[in-house]
């Protein structure tokens, strides 16, 4: 009932639309001429942008599968993800549990063995990452080569003799791991004859009694290094770890500890975390970024196509309208589809070329084009050096504005305020009564 309701006031709505428009079109035919050329040519606009919209979300998702799958290749040939565990240091001592006996259902105090984390006393470590970018097709990605050192020193804080356990694991997800190097009381260890499942030492230490273990190796990642200190909160005695990079663009993740000390050069960048005593469930991490994989800076710029292709076809029309230009919907189609040829025409270069030189070719050809239909149509000088600002502010600016990410914003509301200052200039002497 009430469907049936909505759809009959829906007709007559649209009836009276039409009756009206059918009355007005007898007295001012003109009138509907113009609010029709003007909806044909917002039409126009709208399907370039729709158009747009679509090329820009194949770009997307061709570039997000596209850096998927090199990136798996490059972490298998070259080394991903670094995760460097914290090594446990752990003794036996034996509890009791309760225990029920199944057949008779009775609870008894059953003596159980377990392992608890002693903990490192002491932890220095330093790492140092040096850039090594890997290369993919047209796709870049931030590899690097890494040094290890961790000292650590194990010490007995319990009041009694007991058995101790060291356990250091090597990164899996590392590239090839070389020069490793281990010293056991300043003295190169030979306790573990075979370092590949890593790195144990155990033996009985007296109240008091330390041992001192040193470790280096050089290993090779891509985008990130995290020092693992396990999920759950534990008891970090004594940590200070360096990190030194020459990434100029790094970030840490969320929920990573931040750093107690940054600095730096123009060509170096130190981080550091010193703490005592410190309870965190948070690892230390850093990730790499770089400049160059602009796939999903090609989409943004293609999600903002709509806005780009409104404000030059609001500018043109404004010019046209007060110069009292003649102009008709198929010379403002011509000049759309210009305009939108360098989305089309970047949409494929990208494949064949740097993505900078695709958007630089683009730009080119699609301003060549406005501007040669122009000189053919002879409208005058007025309107093509309009279009030429159309096409500066509009595509070049517009284009250059998303490979400065932090600043795009800012910059395409400069670009729409300039705009319009150049519009209400040149039209403030207009009467606009007589142009509609």
């Amino acid at each position: 009932m009430a469907a049936g309701l909505v759809f009959l006031g829906f007709c007559l709505v649209f009836a009276a639309f039409i009756i009206v428009s059918v009355r007005i079109y007898q007295v001012r035919p003109d009138f509907i001429k113009k609010v029709l050329k003007y909806a044909l040519i917002v039409t126009f606009a709208i399907i370039f942008s729709i158009i747009s919209l679509s090329i820009g979300f194949r770009i997307d998702d061709r570039h997000s599968s596209s850096y998927s799958r090199n990136y798996k290749s490059v972490q298998g040939i070259w080394g991903g993800q670094i995760y460097q565990s914290l090594p446990s240091f752990v003794y036996r001592e034996t509890v009791l549990r309760d225990t029920e006996n199944k057949k008779t259902g009775e609870v008894k105090k059953v003596p159980v063995e377990v392992s608890k984390s002693m903990g490192i006393a002491d932890q220095k470590i330093s790492v140092k990452i040096n850039s090594s970018i890997r290369t993919k097709g047209l796709l870049k990605y931030p590899g690097f080569n890494m040094e290890f050192k961790g000292a650590f020193l194990l010490k007995n804080l319990k009041k009694k003799s007991e058995k101790f356990s060291f356990d250091f694991r090597l990164p899996e997800s590392a590239g090839n791991i070389t020069d490793l190097s281990v010293n056991f009381q300043g003295k190169k260890y030979e306790g573990d004859s075979d370092f590949s499942d890593g790195i144990q030492w155990s033996g009985s230490l007296a109240p008091g009694e330390t041992r001192s273990i040193e470790i280096f190796y050089r290993a090779q990642g891509t985008e990130r290094f995290v020092y693992s200190m396990g999920n759950t909160k534990r008891e970090i005695k004594n940590l200070d770890m360096e990190l030194t990079t020459n990434f100029k663009d790094t970030d840490i993740p969320n929920g990573a500890m931040v750093p107690t000390e940054t600095s730096g050069d123009d060509s170096m960048t130190k981080y550091r975390w010193r703490s005592s005593n410190l309870v965190t469930g948070q690892n230390i991490s850093l990730k790499f970024l770089i400049p160059g994989n602009y796939g999903a800076v090609i989409s943004r710029m293609f999600y903002y196509a709509p806005i780009a292709i409104f404000l030059f076809l609001a500018v043109v029309l404004i010019f046209v309208t007060a110069g009292q230009i003649s102009f008709h919907p198929m010379n403002y189609l011509f000049l759309l589809t210009g305009f939108f040829i360098f989305y089309l025409l970047g949409s494929y270069l990208v494949t064949y070329m740097s993505i900078i030189l695709a958007i630089a070719v683009s730009l080119a050809v699609s301003t060549g084009i406005m501007a040669y239909y122009i000189y053919l149509i002879k409208k005058g000088g007025g309107l093509m050096k309009i279009v030429l600002f159309g096409a500066v502010l509009f595509q070049w600016i517009f284009s250059s504005a998303f490979f400065i990410p932090e600043h795009t914003g800012f910059l395409i509301t400069v670009t729409t305020i300039l705009s319009f200052i150049f519009i209400i200039k040149a039209t403030a002497k207009v009467d606009w009564e007589n142009k509609w």
